[in-house]
């Protein structure tokens, strides 16, 4: 999400299936695409994979028939030719309703692209929506949890820009909008739980206290689920951020605590340095602080 919103500037949320039931899932969507022309969904790992390697329970498959979104297969074209035609056709049946409508031909030869387009969309009915070359000059690192950050990327909007003046030139991209065209509407419709939390006595309390939060967001501290921060807000509460790395103390007045997760340990010793924030943290967690830590956050 980070990427997404630093490269197309425009926010990007995360959609899981594990942690919201079918109706929250289709709530927190359409919420976040609101005044958008084109909301687009990143699958996560392989198409059909899914929780604890043995399903496809919240995998990509799994959302996309929750929200009833058409799926285009990026496929590794590299080191094959007619082979692509099984590989996808495996993709296609697997599930009675694939979802899938379409696929794009990743780091394929221009010379090879237009013969094998044809044979697929020939033999297995299913669109091409254009190639990616391979791009000797374009990768972006990864590491654990996923990839570099963006802010450690130099020129990263200047790479970005250069692969999007190839992919005008490859993708179908009409063709893809046209497709988006074919997704029925997602109505904002607020789940029964959620609105008969945001209506009970104990949020009215809640929104009468208007208690403060500590959020910890800075270089060591930037996975945060702009979701539930919303619904912290919604329930009443003022956010307040600091950074463990830069700040003295968490705010004075916190009346609560949350450090969630990143990479803190490519910023330990500067972490570690600053004693009077970890004193700060501390003496506000002996003390009673309501806290919750989660991946970095937890290990900080």
């Amino acid at each position: 999400p980070m990427f997404h919103a630093r490269i197309l500037k425009a926010k990007s949320r995360n959609l899981d299936t594990f942690f919201t039931n079918p109706a929250m899932t289709r709530y927190l969507f359409a919420r976040s695409a609101k005044g958008t022309d084109v909301s687009v969904m990143e699958g996560v790992m392989g198409y059909y994979d899914g929780l604890g390697g043995t399903t496809e329970k919240a995998g990509a498959w799994d959302l996309a028939r929750t929200t009833d979104t058409p799926a285009v297969l990026i496929v590794n074209a590299k080191g094959m030719s007619l082979s692509l035609l099984a590989y996808i056709k495996g993709f296609l049946t697997y599930r009675e309703d694939s979802r899938i409508r379409g696929v794009i031909l990743n780091q394929i030869s221009p010379m090879l692209y237009p013969k094998l387009r044809d044979r697929i969309q020939e033999e297995l009915g299913v669109r091409v929506y254009g190639y990616v070359p391979k791009l000797t000059d374009f990768s972006l690192d990864s590491r654990h949890l996923g990839l570099v950050l963006p802010g450690e990327i130099a020129n990263l909007e200047e790479k970005f820009a250069q692969l999007g003046e190839t992919l005008e030139k490859t993708l179908d991209l009409d063709g893809l909008l046209a497709l988006a065209d074919t997704a029925p509407e997602i109505p904002e419709q607020m789940p029964e739980e959620l609105e008969a939390l945001l209506k009970s006595e104990r949020a009215r309390k809640i929104r009468e206290a208007a208690p403060k939060i500590a959020v910890a967001k800075d270089e060591a501290f930037c996975f945060l689920y702009e979701d539930n921060l919303q619904l912290l807000k919604d329930l009443g509460a003022r956010l307040c951020f600091f950074s463990p790395i830069h700040d003295e103390r968490i705010p004075a007045d916190a009346e609560g605590l949350l450090l969630y997760g990143g990479y803190p340990e490519l910023y330990a010793r500067e972490l570690a340095e600053n004693a009077s924030m970890r004193e700060s943290v501390r003496e506000g967690i002996a003390g009673g602080l309501p806290h919750l830590a989660e991946c970095g956050g937890f290990l900080y």
